[in-house]
């Protein structure tokens, strides 16, 4: 069995030692993997139907491709092609998109913070409309990135002159800052939850210096993760809960979730888990 793991190439520079795992997981069930970079494929369409090259040249298609690399439009080309993707393009559309995952959340009757999707031509409008301070973060960012505190209009329209995203969400903040759930789920199950939190910086991210410790979930969390992957068929992703007034509500979800907190804090090999799942599928 042969199989693919697509990385963006500087994320693959940046995950080096994950991508060992994966290639260690493999090798002790005698399966092949094969790194690919998403810059080196080009894909598109032809009288003949849709086309796919790799460093320039036709490939021949693998059992199965392991996507790394946040691009949904590129997982719905392989999707159309009949390639077998973990995640598949639906949740990779709407995981790497944070006003669709709120939008899901809603046709769920699930809670989430106040939120407005905005642009620059009527971003003061909205902000407005919630009342200051607020959250302005991307819609399809990662990490915390460009994730900002805006505590006034003059602050928003200084963020504003150089924030390089064509459409952004304003959002009001939770009560309880600075602390926030990620749950690690693998074949639409939940296998590990950490809780997040951090002093100094509303965001608790733990790639940016928060802490972190094992969760016990909730009811309430295993209800709302229960309808998100009854309609979404999730391979392994990330549920990000914030709490407002001690109950958690919805935040976003991660498609490409990165597992450093559960190497470094637990015992749980998450791509392990993965892998295991992957061949189940398959097989």
């Amino acid at each position: 069995m042969e199989g693919w793991l697509v990385y963006r190439k500087s994320e693959a520079e940046r995950n080096k030692h994950y991508i060992t795992f994966y290639e260690e997981a493999c090798r002790k069930r005698d399966v092949t993997i094969t790194l690919k970079y998403y810059e080196d494929f080009s894909y598109g369409a032809a009288p003949e139907g849709s086309a796919l090259f790799y460093q320039g040249e036709t490939v021949t298609k693998p059992d199965f491709v392991i996507m790394r690399a946040d691009v949904p439009e590129f997982s719905e080309h392989l999707d159309f092609m009949g390639y077998r993707l973990f995640n598949n393009a639906r949740v990779s559309a709407i995981a790497n998109d944070k006003f669709k995952t709120l939008q899901l959340a809603a046709r769920l009757n699930i809670p989430v913070p106040v939120t407005r999707l905005a642009h620059n031509e009527n971003a003061l409008t909205e902000a407005a409309a919630l009342g200051y301070p607020l959250v302005i973060k991307p819609r399809d960012g990662h990490g915390g990135h460009d994730v900002l505190w805006v505590e006034d209009e003059k602050k928003l329209k200084e963020i504003l002159q150089d924030y390089d995203h064509k459409t952004f969400l304003l959002q009001q903040p939770v009560s309880d800052l600075g602390r926030d759930l990620r749950v690690y789920i693998i074949g639409g199950k939940p296998v590990a939850a950490m809780l997040r939190s951090r002093d100094d910086d509303f965001r608790s991210n733990y790639c940016l210096g928060g802490s972190a410790q094992k969760f016990e979930l909730t009811d309430r969390e295993l209800t709302m993760i229960k309808k998100i992957t009854s309609v979404l068929e999730i391979d392994y992703a990330g549920i990000d809960f914030m709490f407002h007034e001690g109950k958690s509500i919805l935040n976003e979800m991660e498609d490409v979730v990165g597992a450093r907190m559960l190497y470094h804090l637990t015992d749980i090999d998450v791509v392990d888990v993965y892998i295991d799942h992957i061949l189940s599928k398959l097989t």
